[in-house]
């Protein structure tokens, strides 16, 4: 078969779906046949940017490996945005690119296609020829899960049209198996965690799973320590005693006080970055013991006192193991603390709002409490975001997908319609500002429609780029500049095929439910949400 049939192939003997994409000559063939041939999902995005974020939704969703095709040159560097996001979100995910004929030196669309690839942090792999081309691509799907990063697989266009024979080749990466955990660090560890009156623990994203978060379970009650999270592991631990919720910048009154107050941070699976210790603040006074699964990911933000290198679950079951030998008491903390409430935000104070506006705040929660409760989370980015993290919830870490992760705006449509194709049956909910929503959600929003599904989009409206309104306004500029008269949103998204309502009065809101409980869930649903840009709270 030709190599672009065997690629084909492999994508689909492997469940390689869905794969998100947008065609060009140098990838057509291969999707053609990887939907003709095969029967696979193929979601087509409006915008190259698009199909990589698709992808990164849905390995986000799964916890697995995410998959894009795009041809070369300019769609290549659409991409670089989506690939930055998802190199630093730590995403695996492989996009199969397209490349012109090394011969082929005068194409319009010839580029250095590694400097553009590996400029974004995500990894190059090349398909070196006809006979290599399966092993080649397993390879890229293999550094993508060990990596946990996007890799981009390179398709000389004229390589696609060799003959090859298939055979399979694994694209399994083995996970660390029970480890045995010893030597200073853990003494040090178990040390720390002995002498500690008010100990907090912390999961992130790399202690979600089951036997992770059971583990650490057991351990935070053995040693009588509330519980929190990073914002990407967000409800890990929801509607457990002495659960703070997330702990940094967008943690709770009640749960900041109980982590200002903290002596030592048993953290597991989380990198300690900025946002998680508030600038450094949270970790201030505290020792800190950090566990990781990979080496690299040991001080990668804050430093620690202690850096253990092994999986969640078999340190903290090591650490019961010891401070039962040694007959360690409990610290005592939570019996000072409420076992219930901690991570629950303060209802908002109602404030006086612009006419044809609503007030910012309390609508945020009650969106939150009258939208599917069943659902996908997506989050855009935007000022509106800091509170927002606080107050949406989802029913576990995977299902809450964030998109902010190299502080662009814009990026949310992209991955809500990858985890919206990757898991069918239940709502996806993507909250976005006006300006991103125009700047790159707009793009896609007709793929949602093509693609038939069941999406609400919520646009956080104040006709604004709202974090530079703020910073105009805060030094007393007229912040003319970031304002903008955009078309009114609910029309525009019936006119590309969904459907809409404007949310400009509490009156309107009230009639939300009614709306939401008639519409056709095989159409995407807009609400635009009219905000005064000078009341909307950032922090």
């Amino acid at each position: 078969m030709k190599v672009y049939e065997a690629l084909a192939q492999a994508l689909a003997d492997n469940g390689a779906t869905p794969l998100c994409g947008l065609v060009g000559d140098a990838n057509a063939y291969l999707v053609n046949s990887f939907v003709s041939a095969h029967g696979g999902r193929y979601v087509a995005t409006a915008n190259e940017n698009g199909a990589v974020l698709a992808a990164m939704g849905a390995a986000m969703l799964t916890g697995g490996v995410g998959f894009a095709t795009v041809t070369h040159g300019p769609a290549l560097t659409n991409c670089v945005t989506a690939l930055a996001e998802a190199a630093r979100s730590f995403t695996p995910l492989v996009l199969l690119c397209g490349d012109t004929a090394e011969a082929d030196r005068e194409n319009l669309q010839n580029i250095d296609q590694r400097e553009v690839i590996l400029s974004s942090g995500a990894g190059f792999e090349q398909m070196r020829s006809a006979g290599s081309a399966l092993g080649d691509l397993a390879r890229a799907v293999r550094r993508a899960r060990s990596e946990r990063r996007p890799i981009a697989f390179n398709m000389p266009a004229n390589l696609l049209w060799d003959e090859t024979d298939y055979r399979p080749v694994a694209w399994e990466v083995p996970g660390l198996p029970p480890g045995r955990i010893e030597g200073e660090a853990l003494d040090n560890a178990v040390g720390m965690i002995a002498a500690a009156r008010r100990p907090v623990v912390l999961a992130g994203r790399g202690a979600i799973d089951a036997e992770a978060r059971a583990a650490i379970l057991r351990f935070a009650r053995r040693i009588e320590a509330p519980l929190a999270t990073t914002i990407r592991a967000k409800n890990l631990f929801a509607g457990e005693d002495h659960a703070l919720g997330v702990y940094g910048t967008v943690s709770t009154a009640q749960a900041s006080e109980a982590i200002l107050g903290a002596d030592c941070l048993i953290a597991f699976g989380a990198g300690l970055n900025f946002h998680t210790t508030a600038q450094g603040s949270f970790i201030e006074g505290k020792r800190v013991i950090q566990v990781a699964d990979r080496a690299q990911d040991l001080g990668r933000g804050a430093v620690a006192d202690v850096a253990i290198l092994g999986r969640s679950a078999d340190v903290a079951e090591t650490f019961l193991y010891w401070l039962d030998e040694a007959e360690i008491p409990g610290s005592g903390f939570t019996r000072t603390l409420p076992a219930q409430g901690l991570d629950q935000p303060q209802t908002p104070e109602a404030r006086l709002v612009s006419d044809g506006t609503v007030d910012f705040l309390p609508t945020l929660a009650r969106l939150n409490a009258l939208l599917p409760q069943d659902r996908t989370l997506v989050t855009d980015a935007g000022r509106w975001m800091v509170r927002s993290y606080g107050t949406l919830t989802a029913p576990g870490p995977r299902d809450f997908i964030t998109t902010a992760s190299f502080g662009s705006i814009g990026l949310g449509m992209g991955a809500a319609i990858g985890a919206a194709a990757a898991r069918p049956g239940r709502p996806t909910i993507l909250f976005c500002g006006d300006g991103g929503f125009m700047l790159g959600n707009l793009t896609e929003f007709n793929t949602a429609v093509r693609e038939r599904l069941d999406l609400i989009v919520v646009v956080f409206n104040d006709g604004s780029y709202g974090a530079e309104y703020i910073q105009l306004r805060d030094k007393q500029i007229a912040p003319d500049i970031s304002l903008f008269n955009w078309p009114a949103l609910a029309p525009l998204a019936i006119a590309l095929g969904g459907d809409g309502t404007t949310i400009a009065s509490d009156t309107d809101l009230d009639a939300l439910p009614g709306r939401l409980a008639a519409r056709d869930r095989s159409k995407p649903y807009l609400i635009d949400v009219k905000l005064d840009p000078e009341q909307v709270a950032m922090w």
